[in-house]
């Protein structure tokens, strides 16, 4: 069952959602090194690199909730009966990724309170076993899932998801994460999450965003330009 006549152009979903995952995979990657670079007993930086993580596991429970609730039943329902295993599974390694930030969260608060190493050492670890399970989650959803949405998931659709991940945002952090996905985005694909924005305040973003990440990374990383994520799977 698509949705013809409304059906997203084939490609310019996947052109975002990858988009969307390098900023993910550049983010996580990076987090060991930060975490481990924290000295013993530095708590003002152990909390600004605690923010950070915070921020980002906000941005992907926000992006996995929405295709939990608006995705996922879907493709279930319009989608052939075979493909349903492949489904499950994205829901499956969603509940295991969320079950490692739920760890995570815990250990952070652990390490905020004293910035000590065990506790330090401990986040690091977790976030060890999350980074193999998240390239594989993002890997599959790419080269399997994004095909089946953009055949089966009307645009109105797509345009419900984005909204509905927003929402989750606070309103003071949404041009800083914007700029966090365009960091490494291609012109279209950076043209099609900016499409998401009502019309009027997209060439404002479009400046204020990439802005708002080099301020925020020169904070978290030290550098405006903090490695790009394609460069860490290498």
């Amino acid at each position: 069952m698509g949705h013809k006549g409304d059906a997203v152009q084939s490609g310019e979903m996947t052109r975002a959602m990858v988009l969307v995952h390098t900023g993910f995979r550049r983010e996580f990657g990076l987090m060991p090194q930060l975490v481990r670079g924290v000295f013993d007993g530095d708590r003002a930086r152990a909390g600004s690199v605690a923010d950070h993580i915070e921020l980002i596991d906000m941005v992907l429970e926000a992006h996995h909730t929405a295709e939990d609730r608006l995705i996922w039943p879907r493709l279930l329902e319009r989608c052939p009966e075979e493909i349903r295993p492949l489904v499950h599974g994205m829901e499956s390694q969603h509940e295991r990724i969320h079950e490692l930030l739920d760890d995570l969260s815990k250990g952070i608060a652990a390490w905020r309170a004293d910035a000590g190493g065990k506790n330090r050492a401990a986040v690091a670890r977790t976030i060890d076993e999350l980074l193999p399970l998240l390239e594989e989650h993002l890997g599959m959803e790419e080269k399997y899932v994004l095909p089946l949405i953009e055949k089966h998931i009307a645009e109105s659709e797509w345009a419900e998801l984005a909204a509905d991940q927003g929402n989750h945002f606070p309103p003071e952090k949404r041009t800083l994460i914007l700029g966090i996905m365009m960091y490494e985005g291609a012109p279209a694909a950076v043209r099609r999450l900016l499409g998401n924005l009502p019309e009027e305040v997209r060439p404002i973003i479009a400046e204020a965003a990439p802005r708002a990440y080099g301020d925020y990374a020169e904070h978290v990383y030290g550098t405006r330009t903090p490695p790009f994520g394609s460069a860490l799977r290498r």
